[in-house]
């Protein structure tokens, strides 16, 4: 049997299945788009994914050559999706060859080399203040939680170069967050807590995991599902040890700030945080510039589903609603304007998905409030259900894969 490396096609597949992990791809859609460039190359294999991992079997059933991917997890990359997608469009279209789709592969990082770190600043500043307005915050939530978010994004870049912090960024950025709301809290004034640090940190909150590995079980992919939920209770855990240290030096005192209430959410300020947040995820997730508008248009559509449908007597299935119709919105950009669906959907996941109400839950428990830790908690995962049974019955409804080629019927090469 000859070695992986003497099959092109074989090497093809597997860097494939690479670059698509690293620009941050679910693992059931990594596995249908392999499944699909494999057929396009008519090269058969059985594919294994998971967040850390990817097992790529070649050949036929008992004479196969195994490759066995080990990676940690990364970050959804728009750009890197951009690109992909052009590479399948193209391959799938008969216009190049794996040969060709190959070298591009190769000049895919030097094309989409990454987010300067230091840019999360203003990143997480935009997502931080966008937050906050649409949580109805005042002039002091939307000042302090800017300033975690600056915070935060500061740590988060010198995380790069500093493993310690890079491992403890949660517990870290949280235990930050906590005394920043403190100091803002005893030399300004008063400010709600849950607006400001939840807000702060939004970007940090397991949410979109949480909704990926939901998502996952309910399409049978067990392993990665159950491994992705690990990683959600993990972050959640440490996002609470850093809060809780935080509360530790602070004081009990700090939580009766949170009785400050939310204002009403006007239109214009509706406008301008739908831009902060979209600004922000742009940078965040690496959009192309061109892509701005799909990212805006997508975060528009998650809040504007979400105000309308909240403000109905359903607005108990609220998320699911959204989720369908945000769902179906990036099908149909995927399907008719050629749009990668990842482009149009994870942002509004971003959006979307519950990982505030999570974090609420670990406040509430430090407060000893018990009763509203669960409730906050099971609202929690009930949101993020019901957001799962949207995105699934938009798929039935209008099917789409998360990279599509102009034709299907092209020959293979």
């Amino acid at each position: 049997m000859t070695a992986v490396a003497d099959d092109p096609k074989a090497v093809f597949i597997a860097n494939m299945a690479r670059a698509l992990h690293r620009a941050g791809v679910a693992t059931d859609a990594l596995e249908e788009t392999l499944d699909a460039v494999a057929q396009a190359i008519d090269l058969k294999v059985q594919i294994f994914a998971l967040p850390t991992n990817i097992t790529i079997a070649i050949g036929d059933d008992y004479n196969q050559k195994t490759v066995m991917l080990r990676m940690p997890p990364y970050r959804v990359n728009l750009r890197k999706i951009a690109l992909l997608n052009l590479i399948y469009d193209d391959l799938r279209g008969g216009r190049i060859d794996y040969a060709a789709a190959s070298r591009a592969l190769a000049d895919l990082d030097a094309a989409a080399p990454g987010v300067s770190p230091w840019l999360q600043i203003p990143s997480l500043a935009c997502i931080a203040a966008g937050v906050a307005v649409l949580l109805g915050a005042g002039s002091r939530e939307v000042a302090v939680a800017t300033i975690v978010g600056t915070v935060i994004g500061t740590i988060s870049a010198l995380g790069t170069k500093q493993p310690v912090i890079e491992r403890l960024f949660e517990v870290i950025a949280a235990f930050a967050g906590t005394l920043i709301v403190a100091a803002f809290t005893k030399f300004v004034g008063p400010t709600n807590i849950y607006i400001s640090i939840v807000a702060g940190v939004v970007v940090l909150l397991p949410g979109y995991s949480l909704t990926l590995a939901l998502h996952e079980l309910a399409n049978h992919n067990l392993v990665a599902g159950v491994s992705r939920l690990g990683k959600v209770f993990s972050t959640l855990l440490a996002l609470g040890c850093g809060a809780l240290l935080g509360f530790t030096v602070v004081g009990p005192s700090l939580l009766q700030s949170g009785d400050v209430h939310p204002h009403p959410v006007g239109a214009l300020y509706w406008f301008i945080a739908v831009i902060l947040l979209s600004a922000g995820i742009s940078i965040e997730l690496d959009a192309r510039l061109r892509d701005f508008s799909w990212v805006f248009a997508s975060s528009f559509v998650a809040i504007l589903t979400s105000h309308i449908f909240g403000s109905l007597p359903v607005h108990q299935v609220a998320a699911f609603a959204s989720a369908f119709v945000c769902g179906l919105v990036a099908n149909l950009g995927a399907r008719f304007l050629r749009v990668p669906q990842p482009i149009m959907l994870v942002p509004a996941l971003l959006v979307l998905v519950p990982g505030s109400l999570s974090y609420e839950s670990v406040l509430f428990a430090f407060h000893q409030n018990v009763n509203s830790a669960l409730t906050f908690a099971a609202n929690a995962v009930t949101a993020a259900i019901l957001l799962v049974t949207g995105l699934l019955l938009s798929q039935l409804v209008f099917p789409s894969s998360p990279l599509r080629a102009e034709s299907h019927g092209a020959g293979r090469r």
